[in-house]
């Protein structure tokens, strides 16, 4: 592991960006999927009443914005235990991360309404900013 010093990252936060990096990614392929899934008309969006639209992205974006401390938490509690728990550790991060995308999927599939639901997906962004604030590894 890199001694930490002025100007060096250790493994651990550069595996815990990688494995943020890659719930992005996941994020962004089933985002696109769906995207492509309306574009292309394959799929046709049952509910496509705005109140309807608005009232499930106050729940689900509650619930997405609501889920970040607490996983912030759980990550941050199991990275700070042991250092066994790195593994752990950075697939719940890809798994929290890329969570965003199942609150943003069924506004875009149910609703149609690309705005609202990639917005939703977009919240990856925060919880991606937030593993990398507040998520730190053992002590020596």
């Amino acid at each position: 592991m890199m001694q930490k010093g002025a100007g060096t990252v250790s493994r651990f936060r550069t595996h815990l960006l990688l494995s943020g990096l890659a719930g992005l990614l996941v994020v962004g392929l089933l985002a696109g999927l769906a995207t492509g899934l309306l574009a292309a008309g394959i799929v046709e969006p049952p509910f496509s009443f705005l109140p309807l639209t608005l009232l499930l992205v106050l729940l689900l974006g509650g619930f997405s914005v609501a889920e970040i401390p607490i996983m912030v938490f759980a990550l941050r509690r199991l990275a700070v235990e042991r250092r066994s728990n790195y593994g752990v550790v950075l697939g719940l991060n890809i798994l929290y991360i890329s969570f965003a995308a199942i609150y943003g999927l069924p506004v875009l599939l149910l609703t149609g309404d690309l705005l609202w639901g990639l917005l939703l997906c977009a919240l990856s962004a925060a919880r991606l900013a937030s593993s990398q604030l507040f998520v730190r590894e053992a002590a020596p």
